[in-house]
């Protein structure tokens, strides 16, 4: 994500099962999983007393967005050790809202080659809390290029994100399988970096109820 914003229930069965199947044949990567990256595999982390938390009977993790005990508060669940990699998927929800004063405020989920200073490169979904709309995102090259996704989705889906094999500048995005639009960020390369898998919620300012506002991220994929 953006440098100046880091410092990141039990699903129906039918939501975890299956395969994404691309709509388009162009220049996507073989859409074959290269790993799954289980609970284990992450660290959690937090500003101050909101916690992220793995959700029990599942693969899957909560990162909740922080209250009001501290004016910014900053959650996150972090891959340990990465993996080369072309994209993510997962399968989970941003239950948001659009009650917070500034677009500072968010949550997402993302892969980043760089998780000590988020200044990589990145591609992801990102959603913005003063206005409840999940865009798609890349980062590098002091380069931030998003498209809307949707708005005021509450809803469980799939989220997916590739570089094409063609043209590693350029990342397909898919919710449910369906394909949504390409970003390009020329002069960078999405694919076979080292990537860690990440979800925050960044709350920036205070005096508004981020109550029930949260990530949950299960099937965490890279390919």
């Amino acid at each position: 994500m953006k440098k100046s914003t880091i410092v990141a229930l039990i699903l129906p069965v039918a939501l975890l099962s299956g395969c994404m199947k691309n709509s388009r044949s162009g220049d996507e990567q073989d859409t074959t999983p290269r790993a799954a990256v289980p609970q284990s595999a992450f660290s959690l982390w937090q500003s101050c007393s909101t916690k992220p938390y793995l959700i029990s009977g599942t693969n899957g993790i909560c990162v909740p967005v922080g209250g009001t005990e501290c004016s910014s508060n900053y959650l996150g669940a972090q891959q340990n050790g990465g993996q080369s990699a072309t994209g993510m998927s997962f399968t989970g929800c941003f239950k948001g809202g659009s009650n917070a004063p500034d677009g500072s405020n968010e949550m997402a989920v993302f892969v980043a080659d760089d998780v000590t200073n988020w200044t990589g490169h990145e591609m992801g979904f990102v959603e913005t809390l003063s206005d409840h709309t999940l865009k798609g995102y890349l980062q590098g090259g002091g380069h931030y290029i998003y498209q809307v996704i949707s708005s005021n989705d509450n809803g469980y889906h799939t989220f997916k994100c590739q570089a094409q094999s063609g043209d590693h500048s350029k990342v397909d995005f898919f919710v449910d399988g369906s394909y949504k639009f390409t970003l390009q960020n020329s002069g960078s390369s999405y694919s076979g970096n080292w990537f860690y898998f990440v979800g925050t919620t960044h709350r920036t300012s205070g005096g508004w109820n981020s109550s029930g506002q949260q990530i949950e991220m299960y099937s965490m994929t890279t390919y």
